[in-house]
């Protein structure tokens, strides 16, 4: 069983040197080229999965603050009811005059 390995050596050793220095660095190329790419490749994909997780983050981020922005949004259409003004105002001393009643709203104005 040695024998076979060491005739299978003998043999890979013989045709490595049956090769022309140029066959040599052809090969030499092709391999060197397939382990750049092995490793481009190895590269771009752990790039790839730390910007998928970066943009999970951000977008978590976006959704919590239109969350925020949503609660925001509605405690204003609390805070401005008509029946809560009403009541603050005759808690107040203050008497209701529907002439001089106006709904306030958000202006979403861009400047």
């Amino acid at each position: 069983m040695a024998d076979k390995k060491a005739r299978a050596g003998e043999f890979f050793q013989e045709q490595i040197r049956k090769f022309t220095r140029v066959e040599l660095v052809f090969y030499g190329s092709v391999v060197l080229t397939a382990l750049v790419l092995a490793v481009s490749v190895i590269f771009l994909q752990t790039k790839l999965l730390q910007i998928q997780q970066d943009m999970t983050v951000i977008n978590s981020q976006i959704n919590e603050k239109q969350t925020q922005l949503n609660d925001a949004k509605q405690e204003v259409n609390e805070l401005g009811r008509e029946k809560r003004l009403s009541e603050l105002a005759s808690s107040q001393g203050m008497t209701q005059q529907n002439g001089n009643l106006r709904k306030a709203t958000a202006s979403s104005s861009s400047e």
